[in-house]
């Protein structure tokens, strides 16, 4: 990877990237795409260059990509094309060509987006919300609401977007009924460093089904070391696949 730039050092210059959680197997696939914001609010200095690196849901590095963007410059990237066959995570950042300076303790995130194609054209799409962070740090809880009727696609996408290699999660998840009673709680399973785990409410609570009964709706609750908002998805057997974040 020749002229790489090493994701520490975004982070180190004030540009930590945004993490996004990335699918790309038989059922989804995931497009990333980012827009040349300095065009608009840096005028003098209208050149940028996004950079992005691609991680597998063990955390390891499994790609990279970067390109230069011109004035008012997009992005429209399909990720599969670069590492096919990989879920996990990808990380993307915008840097002005010129090296614009970022005061002391800010930092730059912006309006990032993945969009999540089924194999059945439905798409999806989630913002980016959470910035690598290069050390360990505790993620409040954080609870969503999901219809019982599907409680057999319902799931959570949990994202470690620690960068330091001892950054691996720890954490429990909940079930809560609507009236915020604890149904049944365990601890997750760890997570490495930069990886990602999609699991269904059923692997996390197989009793889930008789423990919700008639209620119409059920709630997850995360809480941990390491971990970006969660997100919650319905993955369908036509295809069609939900993804929103907590």
């Amino acid at each position: 990877m020749s002229g790489e730039l090493k994701i520490d050092d975004a982070v180190a210059r004030g540009y930590p990237p945004a993490v996004l959680y990335l699918r790309n197997d038989d059922i989804v696939e995931t497009e990333v795409c980012a827009f040349n914001y300095f065009s608009t609010f840096r005028k003098e200095l209208p050149e940028a260059e996004v950079h992005v690196w691609f991680f597998d849901g063990s955390g390891k590095q499994v790609g990279y990509f970067h390109k230069d963007l011109g004035f008012n410059g997009q992005l429209q990237l399909r990720t599969s094309a670069l590492c096919s066959n990989v879920s996990g995570t990808v990380a993307m950042t915008l840097l002005p060509k010129s090296g614009a300076e970022v005061r002391l303790g800010k930092r730059v995130t912006t309006g990032y987006y993945g969009q999540y194609y089924s194999r059945q054209g439905a798409i999806t799409l989630s913002h980016e919300r959470e910035a690598v962070s290069a050390k360990a740090f505790h993620m409040p809880e954080w609870s969503q609401t999901y219809l019982s009727k599907f409680i057999n696609e319902s799931g959570a996408i949990l994202v470690n977007c620690c960068l330091s290699p001892e950054g691996a999660s720890d954490g429990n998840a909940r079930l809560r009924s609507l009236d915020g009673k604890i149904l049944s709680e365990r601890a997750l399973p760890t997570i490495p460093s930069m990886g990602a785990l999609r699991i269904g409410t059923l692997e996390l609570f197989p009793s889930a089904k008789q423990l919700v009964g008639r209620a119409e709706c059920f709630a997850l609750e995360f809480t941990g070391t390491n971990l970006a908002s969660p997100f919650s998805y319905y993955q369908f057997a036509n295809g069609k696949f939900s993804l929103h974040h907590f």
